[in-house]
């Protein structure tokens, strides 16, 4: 069992003593600094403020100039090329098998001079170049008071930047790889002993060195896709916002690190709100024409050397139409649907607050009890739940509702009072990470070592939702800290899907259903890989003590099919079943993929319900590539051509780090002040010192 994660930085220092001063060092500066904050007691956390995932809501834009036609012409040959793109295309669900999840730690960035005075920060543009801003009260917005250099602080010491430990322990638990961002080399050295004094993994951590604004990768990362014979992996790379700027180029860094086509294209849309459901169908908000509508400038620009050159790229304004287009033309063909953006879901209007899909059938809803009826979300949200439900999958049936999540609470349990009082948390369930078979769930109660809520209403609503993802192991996080910041787990992360991926499309049985007077029920899937299918086979089980059945499925291109006796269904008793299929290549899956661990597709035969003959499909004819993959619209996108730093990354120095205190310690972390006479062992400067007494 691991050890929970403490917020006493100095449990940590004690442990390391022996490392190098280094290490030590910034350990010590982290906390000296942390502590200084602590003694203040200001009213406001600036830094709080910046961090919320709707940052443009509150921040000024900065006054930077407008880049020319030679500027913006210099900046495209520089940066990217024509699109020739000779394939198809599909996206992956987000169920469907990842091999890494890309997340950051979290950074507090400062004004020089100002590193203890919380109403005071730093928000940096290009890297090693800032602007500085200032907040009196938590309900001023905040104001631009100059720019410069500034400091860079790993936050090892709040709730909130102890969350990307845990979210980086839980990755790796659930056995992919964390790939994670770092401001600074040497912060990896810290960051692993960190965990590890914590008995958490780190056997699974790549780090990447990259400028950054802030941690909702959701946002800004890029949207993967398979394309080709041989499901090559690809990223399609929207515009962020106009405030994070380094985090914008989080795509491109990714391109150049690991080698993976981009595709860039003026877009301004964020990646919470995005929902696919692996065919082609696409399921966004109307947050999305806000953005396309007002913003007139894109990514800035400048030489690498001087901030004074620093300008804004132009953008033209997208209407509506042309929004919906766009998506359609790039990952929506088979169905873009738009529905309302939700008022008090903590500024954002995305949809992964509240929807979510376990397979290409249909989806899961955090909707809100009957008890807010009043409020205008309320509606809201039912008219979307509504609209989606209605609209149709790739089987050409309404999608399915396959169930709704439970809504928190306050602390002790109890109801919000208000729309405003949820909107000042807007927690959410919706919002977790699927990574293959396991869940990185959201709750709001510290966690138990099992990974497990201990407040019992939380308890209760995990024991719910796992009832609703059958077969799929969860570990919790406590989120309390990122009340009211507009996101959770699902947003600090962004997955990247697997290499050599078996797809399997099936069109599921579930609920009640009739077999009329058929004498054979027929199963089938579309089942692919780039080697080709070995095997496949229907696995399922009469009533929940009945033994498993296994029935080879016969492949015809891509269409995998069986039949089994209707006699083999008795009315009334529950069917589970799943689809194993094995590549040529050697790779075995599942659908559901969480099988293996009892998540089954169910269904009961019953004469309740109405015969349907278009409910069953007894073909054995293959289906067409152009029907499971596209052509991507190539008149949105230019190729990523960047091989090394592109602009906007290159340094013009190094963001500097928290300056070294010259104090004394105690191991406790009490300073002293002036050096000690008693003897004992304290830290001086981040090295250990043994003072044997006068």
């Amino acid at each position: 069992m691991r050890k929970l994660l403490r917020t006493n930085l100095w449990s940590a220092t004690v442990s390391c003593l022996g490392r190098s001063a280094q290490l030590l060092a910034v350990l010590l500066a982290l906390s000296v600094t942390a502590n200084a904050q602590d003694k203040k007691q200001q009213t406001v956390d600036i830094h709080k403020m910046l961090q919320k995932r709707s940052i443009t809501n509150i921040l000024p834009k900065p006054d930077f100039p407008i880049a020319t036609a030679e500027d913006m012409r210099r900046a495209k040959d520089a940066s990217g090329a024509p699109l020739s793109f000779p394939d198809r295309v599909w996206f992956p669900g987000e169920w469907e098998e990842v091999k890494a999840i890309v997340v950051s730690v979290l950074y507090r960035h400062f004004m020089p001079g100002k590193e203890t005075d919380s109403r005071y920060a730093a928000y940096p543009v290009v890297p090693g170049y800032a602007i500085y801003y200032y907040a009196e009260s938590q309900d001023d917005a905040p104001e631009e008071v100059g720019r410069g250099e500034y400091i860079t602080n790993l936050d090892m010491e709040s709730q909130t930047g102890q969350v990307s430990f845990n979210v980086i322990d839980a990755i790796q638990r659930a056995g992919v790889e964390a790939w994670v961002r770092i401001e600074q080399a040497s912060d990896e050295d810290l960051i692993r002993y960190y965990m590890e004094t914590h008995e958490m993994r780190t056997d699974k951590i790549r780090f990447f060195v990259a400028n950054g604004n802030d941690r909702w990768f959701r946002d800004c990362g890029p949207i993967c896709f398979y394309y080709g014979d041989e499901d090559k992996l690809a990223m399609l790379d929207f515009q962020y916002d106009w405030a994070r700027q380094l985090d914008n180029l989080l795509p491109s860094i990714l391109h150049r690190k690991w080698d993976i086509p981009n595709y860039i294209n003026q877009v301004i849309w964020e990646g919470g709100n995005c929902l696919v459901d692996g065919i082609g169908g696409l399921m966004t908000s109307t947050a999305m024409y806000g953005h396309n509508k007002e913003v007139t400038v894109g990514p800035v620009i400048w030489d690498g050397k001087d901030p004074k050159t620093i300008k804004y790229t132009t953008r033209e304004p997208l209407n509506e139409d042309q929004c919906r287009e766009a998506l359609e033309g790039m990952l929506g063909h088979a169905g873009t649907s738009i529905v309302e953006r939700l008022k008090n879901d903590g500024g954002t209007g995305h949809i992964d607050l509240y929807a979510d899909a376990i397979d290409e059938n249909g989806f899961l809803f955090a909707r809100m009890p009957e008890t807010y009826k009043d409020w205008k979300d309320y509606a809201t949200l039912e008219g979307n739940v509504n609209y989606m439900l209605k609209q149709k999958n790739f089987w050409q049936d309404p999608y399915v509702n396959w169930g709704d999540l439970p809504f928190p609470a306050h602390d002790d349990g109890s109801d919000f009072t208000d729309e405003e009082d949820y909107g000042r948390v807007a927690r959410t369930y919706a919002n977790h990470l699927m990574i293959n078979n396991y869940i990185l769930q959201p709750c709001f109660s510290p966690v138990d070592e099992d990974y497990m809520p201990t407040a019992a209403w939380d308890r209760a609503n995990i024991e719910a939702m796992k009832k609703l993802y059958p077969g799929y192991t969860f570990h919790c996080i406590d989120m309390r800290s990122y009340d009211g910041s507009g996101g959770s787990i699902h947003c600090i992360t962004k997955q990247i899907p697997a290499d050599n991926p078996v797809r399997i499309l099936h069109d599921a049985m579930f609920n009640k259903v009739n077999f009329g007077t058929l004498t054979e029920v027929p199963f089938s899937a579309f089942i692919t890989n780039k080697s080709g299918i070995k095997n496949a086979a229907l696995h399922y089980q009469v009533g929940e003590d009945g033994e498993w059945q296994k029935v080879d499925m016969t492949g015809n291109g891509n269409r995998w099919y069986c039949r089994v006796p209707v006699s083999k269904f008795p009315k009334g008793k529950t069917v589970f079943y799943y689809i194993e299929a094995t590549s040529n290549n050697g790779k075995t899956v599942t659908k559901p993929v969480t099988a293996n661990n009892g998540g089954y597709y169910d269904f009961t035969p019953s004469t309740e319900v109405a015969y349907k003959a278009d409910d069953y499909d007894f073909s054995t004819e293959p289906i067409a590539k152009e029907k499971i993959t596209f052509q991507l619209d190539t008149k949105w996108l230019t190729e990523d051509k960047s091989t090394d730093e592109p602009t906007g990354i290159s340094e013009i120095t190094a963001s500097k780090p928290a300056a070294i205190s010259n104090e004394w310690y105690t191991l406790e972390g009490l300073r002293l002040d002036k050096a000690p006479t008693a003897k004992g062992i304290y830290i001086h400067n981040g090295v250990k010192r043994v003072i044997s007494g006068r």
